[in-house]
């Protein structure tokens, strides 16, 4: 059976092979887009994930030899596996949700995730904002959900209250926090990079 660590291993760098020119959030970010659009072509898979040409074909690849996706003329989908991991990682992850600028995060765009029971691994956020960077994001803000309050690491027990703004309405609405959960916010000069941020920050809670 799938997980989301055997399909991360897929962009791990080969023995013999050149360093990948995508990085685990690109592979993730990739899976997750065919699955929430259903079926989609290779360029627009490629610009919605940030991918190039090559790195686009080598990833519906790696997919397609795991028989997670098929490719066609019509472009790529999820098999049954492949749905039935999708499945497997929104019960970790909410699917991301895009922001309206707002104070919580830095960047023209913000997106958010939800990672289910992981405020426990949370420290002081950096791990969370450092990994964001690194996919060129401008920075990232991990929030820790107690009770029915938006908290910080070490800070605010009520970011709400501390810091109004109309994005917790939306987080509330369409990541439903629950007590123990840990929420990401990223933000980047591009949508993508606001994805490929949060997604990679998401990462190390799991």
């Amino acid at each position: 059976m799938h997980t989301l660590s055997s399909l991360l291993e897929l962009a791990a760098v080969e023995a013999k092979g050149p360093r990948p020119s995508f990085s685990r959030a690109h592979l993730l970010l990739a899976f997750l887009t065919i699955g929430g659009r259903g079926m989609i072509g290779r360029q627009a898979l490629a610009r919605e994930a940030g991918l190039g040409e090559g790195a686009v074909r080598t990833v519906l690849g790696k997919l397609r030899e795991e028989g997670l996706t098929e490719v066609d003329a019509s472009g790529a989908h999820l098999t049954k596996r492949g749905t039935e991991l999708l499945s497997t990682i929104f019960a970790r992850l909410t699917p991301i949700v895009m922001l309206s600028v707002s104070p919580i995060a830095m960047g023209k765009t913000q997106a958010a995730v939800g990672v289910r029971r992981a405020a426990r691994r949370v420290g002081s956020g950096i791990q969370q904002r450092d990994s964001a960077i690194m996919e060129g994001a401008a920075g990232a803000t991990t929030i820790i959900v107690r009770g029915s309050k938006f908290g910080m690491p070490g800070g605010s027990g009520d970011c709400e209250a501390e810091f109004p703004s109309p994005a917790w309405r939306l987080l509330r609405n369409q990541i439903a926090p629950r007590t123990g959960d840990a929420v990401i916010l990223c933000g980047a000069e591009d949508e993508i990079r606001a994805k490929l941020g949060v997604i990679a920050a998401a990462l190390t809670l799991l």
